[in-house]
């Protein structure tokens, strides 16, 4: 795929420090030095690999005493710091069948994006764990749980029952097998060109110029479980962004209510696989109401995002 974005990873590099000047292995100034405890290996992919499992494993069981954790670990639920054990802990009731695993053997991390079931409802889970001697020292989790579908009567009022979106998409999806192939050594990108990468997609949805990123002829993206490229809408009529290639949405600039994406993070990066696992923030102002579109008119926001917006002038009005 070469430079292209349909997804991306990377290659690092590993620095050994040198000894120091004058000295011999195990010597310095005319004094012996004891070999200092070796640690544990650090972890490999199939090591990384089999943390997460062990914590999907430990979240289903609701217990925390089975993971090895470091003597302090910090654990945050959608940017909220919790004690571990606390938010999904105590209501995961399914493991789902989605699984994504991102390892990145250099930074002692990897990442996971798939599915669990939370009070019975399918939800998405992703994962971020970080490593220190073979025991985790970080758990940052994003967590979205799916809408529960309409009681049968009201959705026999309001017609066929819309398409699922959100885990209840995700989870019977098949792993696109890119995900887990590696790459041969000679076609792969550097770990800092693997995140300049990630970065450029973002800088080109914010300023909607497809000049700043280069897209594979056959890029998608998935988005909520939801492909949302070359996937027109069923008997949709006018714009159907769904419709577009990924380089066609962002030259339409329907994309313009993203005014800004922020904070930008890519802790994770697989390099056997050249895959970047990143935490992006899309900042989108509440009045930015309406934006033109190249060759339309208009588009307008959600409805949700206009109430939002008309319940905060209000609030102004009457201050």
């Amino acid at each position: 795929m070469g430079g292209a974005i349909a997804l991306a990873a990377v290659v690092g590099l590993l620095i050994a420090q040198d000894e120091p000047a004058g000295a011999a292995k195990g010597q310095t100034k005319g004094k012996d030095l004891k070999a200092a405890p070796k640690g544990p290996e650090p972890c490999d992919r199939t090591c990384l690999e089999g943390f997460v499992n062990q914590y999907l494993d430990a979240l289903l069981a609701h217990n925390i005493l089975g993971l090895p954790l470091a003597s302090r670990v910090r654990f945050t639920e959608n940017a909220q710091p919790l004690d571990l054990g606390d938010g999904l802990w105590n209501v995961t009731t399914g493991i789902g069948k989605y699984k994504l695993i991102v390892s990145d053997p250099q930074s002692q991390q990897v990442g996971f994006l798939g599915t669990v079931f939370a009070n019975e409802r399918p939800t998405t889970l992703a994962l971020r764990l970080k490593l220190e001697n073979r025991k985790i020292s970080e758990i940052e989790t994003l967590v979205t749980v799916s809408n529960p579908p309409p009681a049968a009567g009201k959705a026999a009022a309001k017609g066929p029952a819309p398409a699922p979106v959100g885990a209840a998409a995700l989870d019977p999806m098949t792993l696109d097998p890119t995900f887990t192939q590696a790459v041969p050594e000679g076609e792969r990108r550097t770990r800092e060109q693997l995140m300049a990468a990630a970065n450029a997609y973002y800088d080109a949805l914010e300023r909607g110029d497809v000049n700043l990123v280069q897209f594979d002829a056959q890029c998608n993206r998935v988005e909520n479980g939801v492909q949302t490229t070359n996937n027109p809408t069923p008997g949709r009529a006018g714009i159907d962004p769904r419709a577009l290639s990924c380089a066609d949405q962002i030259s339409s600039r329907v994309f313009a209510n993203y005014q800004v994406v922020y904070p930008r993070r890519t802790p994770v990066i697989d390099e056997e696989r050249q895959v970047v696992f990143g935490l992006f923030m899309y900042q989108q102002p509440g009045d930015y109401l309406r934006w033109r579109r190249r060759g339309v008119a208009h588009i307008s926001s959600p409805k949700q995002i206009r109430s939002l917006a008309l319940s905060r002038s209000r609030r102004r009005s009457n201050s």
